[in-house]
């Protein structure tokens, strides 16, 4: 009989392996509310888990629209499917921007150098291409103060698992998460 141990330990399992070898969980879609009220769902690369902390961290550009978005409201939430193990896990949080410049660099330098040149752009996230620059508008050495590192306290999780049917939900209440089996 599966435990509620059992599919938390899968779960802290799977997100070790999306931010350490590349899974289906890899790439997650983020939930944030907009500045206008509207949500908005956006794809990003879960980059690190810290089950210590209960946290999920990816990265992004400063001047994207999630930042302010995060600022204003820092509820956050999180959908990750891998097809191979049809396995879809939800994920509720506290995103915080990480201020600290020594983490930011620790975080930077994890990062692949085709990684790091995303962040050379100086045109903003989500605005018109002018027809001069397409995009070419870059400075490699300015591109870690573009780099923002999110870190995203998680206080629920729902486990979904369809090759077997069966669903799992858990809070988080201090350092102790509870729940237990519901209806998928």
């Amino acid at each position: 009989m599966t435990t509620s141990e059992d599919i938390l330990g899968r779960i802290w399992q799977s997100l070790h392996e999306a931010t350490t070898q590349g899974t289906g969980f890899t790439l997650s879609f983020l939930g944030t509310i907009g500045l206008e009220g509207q949500p908005r769902m956006r794809a990003v690369i879960l980059r690190q888990f810290h089950q210590a902390q209960q946290q999920l961290c990816f990265a992004t550009n400063i001047h994207s629209a999630k930042i302010p978005e995060i600022r204003r409201h820092p509820q956050v939430a999180l959908t990750s499917y891998d097809a191979g193990s049809s396995i879809q896990l939800r994920m509720e949080g506290h995103a915080d921007i990480v201020k600290d410049r020594v983490c930011r660099q620790r975080a930077w330098r994890s990062l692949a150098a085709h990684s790091q040149e995303l962040y050379a752009s100086t045109n903003i996230p989500g605005t018109p291409l002018q027809d001069d620059d397409a995009g070419r508008n870059s400075d490699l050495a300015s591109s870690f103060a573009r780099f923002a590192w999110v870190s995203v306290k998680l206080e629920w999780l729902d486990w979904l698992d369809l090759s077997d049917n069966q669903r799992w939900q858990f809070k988080r209440r201090g350092d102790q998460w509870h729940g237990g089996d519901v209806v998928p």
